[in-house]
């Protein structure tokens, strides 16, 4: 007694077991692929996340502040009462008796920031802005925004518009120190100081080891009331 061939009763069994096989073989990928890929899509997923809030747009506290000219005879404000500003936001307009600096100030001091305009040195807790009765360290490029820095003399007015306040400082010196001189500021003063500075020489192009500093004593302006 002959024994029919299952392949040869059933023709389409040469196209199920390609096709078994190829299932088999895609499942297997597909688990290998989530203990192998997986920790790349995490990363990229991470990625994509951190760009989005990095792009979230800054504020332009500066021109959209609401007026308010109570502020400018007071001798104090209550912290509480202003919008401090975030990494980004632009907050106010820094202008130099005798020369040509006129720059909108912004938070923080990154190359994205200072291709703006003057930056905000704010990665020490003891360092502030305009009425927080601590350091201000303003930064600004020395072939745009504070190249003439350069113009600056002893008794210069620096002026500061912010969102909730208008500050005046008067220059008392300036010097040239290297990049890494800690002596070039003291955050752990407590009382409204101002300090400027840019690369040195004005017309050097990348990096240079040389700062140009401009100091500056606080004038007039409301104290920023923390307590407030």
């Amino acid at each position: 007694m002959k024994h029919r061939s299952f392949l040869r009763g059933n023709p389409a069994a040469y196209l199920a077991a390609p096709l078994a096989f190829a299932l088999v073989t895609l499942a297997l990928l597909a688990a290998l692929s989530r203990v192998f890929i997986a920790p790349y899509l995490g990363i990229w997923s991470w990625f994509l996340s951190t760009n989005a809030a990095a792009e979230t747009p800054a504020a332009d506290l500066f021109s959209t502040a609401i007026t308010t000219p109570e502020n400018e005879g007071a001798e104090s404000i209550p912290l509480s009462s202003i919008t401090y500003p975030n990494e980004g936001d632009r907050y106010g307009r820094i202008t130099i008796s005798g020369t040509a600096v006129d720059a909108p100030v912004y938070y923080g001091d990154t190359n994205a920031i200072l291709n703006q305009g003057v930056g905000t040195y704010k990665d020490d807790s003891r360092a502030g802005i305009p009425g927080e009765s601590k350091t201000v360290l303003l930064a600004g490029h020395n072939n745009t925004f504070f190249n003439d820095l350069q113009s600056v003399e002893v008794g210069d007015t620096v002026t500061i518009e912010t969102h909730y306040a208008t500050y005046t400082y008067t220059v008392e010196a300036c010097k040239v120190l290297r990049y890494d001189d800690t002596t070039a500021y003291d955050f752990t003063r407590t009382d409204e100081n101002l300090i400027l500075y840019t690369c040195y020489p004005f017309d050097a192009l990348g990096f240079t080891p040389d700062r140009y500093f401009v100091y500056a004593s606080y004038t007039s302006g409301p104290a920023l009331d923390a307590a407030g």
